[in-house]
């Protein structure tokens, strides 16, 4: 039973949530203990909370799911794991996670309310709306990074909030072409929104938003407040990764046909992974690859 309510909560997913770190990161406080732990906690708790969501989720989408070919293998939805079970455990883990994040600040405890009630409004209006099902899930991920950001009380850059929101936009989109790829005509009797979506237009909308993606980027990194807050005028430099990332992404979703699992494809994906983590390293050297304080000078 254990082994089933923690798949249920859908622990890869946390991945998501990583996002928490990013106001940590920018704000060049990752290296001071009380601020990191604190992150580090705003995670763990926002994370029991999305899980808590989850479970919602499933017992609320049992019926579609189980005419899902991956989702028919949920707990809920193949009848593993007691319905009323999985929402006693429930009941007793998201009271405890949002006491904990209310200890952590209001602020955050407020936010991460916010995103839970929203979240449910998403499960029973927003999903079944044409293209504002996939804008919620982005605003979903844009208030991840604000929470992150309000937790240790810093500000967060216009321009990397909208980057962030673009790129969940190209994911939700991608996913969604995804699921009608898998589901061929069957994709309606699953999920009654993906009717109203197609391949076609469903590519076109990615395109968009992976311009609009690499442009919110670029501007962030030449912005005159990001060198001044970062200590660095050389974030343009990372601009060819985040651009390979994407294309490589792209790669994954036409190509590998894994665009209906975007977690699943970013944590199998080496390319994807090797490049997020020489794309922080980069940042982490232009912000600090100086001990006297100063701009690293790049030859």
């Amino acid at each position: 039973m254990i082994y089933l309510y923690l798949k249920l909560m859908r622990i890869p997913q946390w991945v998501k949530n990583v996002i928490l770190f990013a106001g940590l990161i920018f704000s060049k406080k990752i290296f001071e203990l009380p601020s990191f732990t604190k992150v580090c906690l705003a995670f763990f708790c926002f994370s029991l909370v999305a899980s808590c969501q989850y479970v919602f989720n499933d017992f609320l989408d049992q019926k579609e799911d189980a005419k899902h070919p991956e989702k028919k293998h949920r707990p809920l939805a193949s009848g593993e794991l007691d319905s009323g079970i999985a929402l006693a455990i429930t009941g007793v883990i998201l009271p405890v996670a949002l006491i904990g994040a209310y200890k952590l600040s209001p602020v955050f405890f407020y936010l991460t309310i916010f995103y839970l009630i929203f979240n449910m409004l998403y499960s029973k209006v927003l999903k079944h709306i044409v293209i504002l099902d996939v804008m919620s899930i982005s605003i979903g991920f844009v208030l991840r990074a604000i929470a992150g950001a309000v937790v240790i009380g810093v500000e967060f850059s216009h321009w990397l909030l909208l980057c962030t929101f673009m790129l969940a936009l190209f994911w939700g989109f991608s996913k969604r072409r995804g699921e009608i790829n898998i589901l061929k005509t069957d994709a309606g009797k699953h999920r009654k929104i993906l009717e109203e979506y197609s391949i076609e237009f469903l590519d076109l909308m990615m395109a968009v938003v992976a311009t609009l993606t690499l442009v919110s980027y670029v501007m962030y990194t030449v912005s005159p407040e990001t060198a001044k807050s970062l200590g660095t005028p050389y974030m343009v430099y990372t601009v060819p990764i985040v651009v390979y990332a994407i294309f490589r992404s792209l790669y994954i979703i036409y190509i590998k046909n894994m665009g209906h699992n975007p977690t699943k494809a970013i944590l199998t994906d080496v390319s994807v992974l090797v490049s997020g983590f020489i794309w922080l390293l980069l940042i982490l050297f232009l912000m600090f690859g100086n001990i006297s304080g100063q701009t690293p000078v790049l030859q």
